[in-house]
């Protein structure tokens, strides 16, 4: 369905994006930019973490150059320099080539250190970013969409936002640098990794001095599994999973507790998960996140386009006027804590000596 022609006659509609992380899965998120890209409906903030980071900033630069033809196309570009980047280590890479295989090096990666294995670090990554993102364009406050990206700083475990004054390619770097894979990205003096353990992403950024506004969530993290996670290299993926899903839990209710009691607050939310697709049972396989591959890649864009479409004819009336999921079901209620009556103090005669 075209959804240009039932809004032609009114001014087409903003939305602000939340777009996680998730390695080899954010070609997901390009499919579903990819196909967003065609509709008349334009691009406000970008919160990004990791490939989502990533995806944000390529989709923003190619906003600022040409509009959403140009936008279309860096994104296209981003995806296949990484492929290209990855058939270059073929050797490296060829265990992580194939999802679900008990490759060697993705059978060790949870035990060796990316400062003795991998002396490239992100260089080849930093080398693509350079290509395809403009910071000069993203520092500017009218010239693209504000994209921000996080992080999280190695000694303090806080988490880090950075804004448009502050964006850098060391930024989108250290958002993406899986501590297991690379070695840390330092800023300013300081050591960060990727932005997914403390939230994924943040939304704060997105409705910071606008509480009118629709974010579309591009979710790639599933909240449930079915499976307990034997091996070292899966424990550890649900282990990072879990941080991100609570990171995610966190800002819903902060969110949430701003529609309830700032005055005038309407911000409406969107998700668009990847998890629930029908197709997504091979998605999530956590060794296809590590996956360099440009079938791979091609797969999961044209995966992203479908479900975007399907979102599209389902939600598309909802954008401007109300959210078209429920927060609190979704995420709020079942990750909540129960309630504990506190009992009365006990009497300190009555503890026996």
């Amino acid at each position: 369905m075209d959804h240009r022609h039932r809004r032609s006659a009114r001014t087409p509609l903003k939305i602000d994006l939340a777009l996680q992380g998730g390695g080899a899965l954010g070609a997901f998120t390009w499919g579903v930019l990819d196909r967003l890209l065609e509709e008349d409906i334009d691009i406000g903030r970008i919160s990004g973490t990791s490939a989502g980071a990533l995806n944000g900033a390529v989709l923003a630069t190619g906003l600022a150059r040409g509009g959403k033809a140009a936008a279309r196309e860096h994104l296209a570009l981003l995806w296949e320099q990484v492929a290209l980047a990855g058939s270059a280590m073929s050797f490296l890479m060829l265990p992580l080539r194939k999802p679900g295989s008990m490759g060697l090096w993705d059978d060790l990666q949870p035990l060796i250190s990316p400062y003795q294995t991998n002396p490239l670090g992100m260089a080849p990554l930093r080398a693509i970013l350079e290509q395809v993102v403009d910071i000069g364009l993203l520092r500017q406050a009218q010239a693209a969409p504000a994209v921000s990206v996080n992080a999280v700083h190695v000694q303090s475990g806080k988490g880090r936002v950075f804004g448009p004054p502050e964006i850098s390619i060391d930024a989108i770097l250290a958002s993406a640098c899986a501590p297991l894979m690379f070695q840390a990205v330092r800023i300013d003096g300081e050591d960060y990794w990727d932005g997914s353990y403390v939230t994924n992403p943040f939304l704060w950024p997105l409705y910071e001095n606008n509480l009118d506004t629709d974010i579309l969530l591009v979710e790639l993290i599933p909240l449930q599994r079915a499976e307990t996670p034997m091996s070292a290299k899966n424990i550890l993926n649900r282990i990072n999973e879990v941080t991100s899903i609570n990171g995610l839990v966190a800002e819903l209710t902060a969110l949430e507790a701003v529609n309830r009691h700032a005055p005038g607050a309407d911000i409406r939310m969107h998700v668009l998960s990847m998890p629930e697709q029908p197709a997504a049972e091979l998605a999530k396989e956590p060794s296809l996140k590590r996956t360099v591959d440009r079938t791979v890649f091609e797969m999961l864009r044209q995966d992203g386009r479908r479900a975007c479409e399907q979102w599209l004819d389902a939600h598309a009336d909802q954008l401007g006027r109300q959210s078209s999921v429920d927060v609190g079901a979704k995420y709020l209620r079942p990750y909540a804590q129960p309630t504990v009556a506190h009992a009365a103090p006990m009497e300190l005669d009555a503890v026996a000596p």
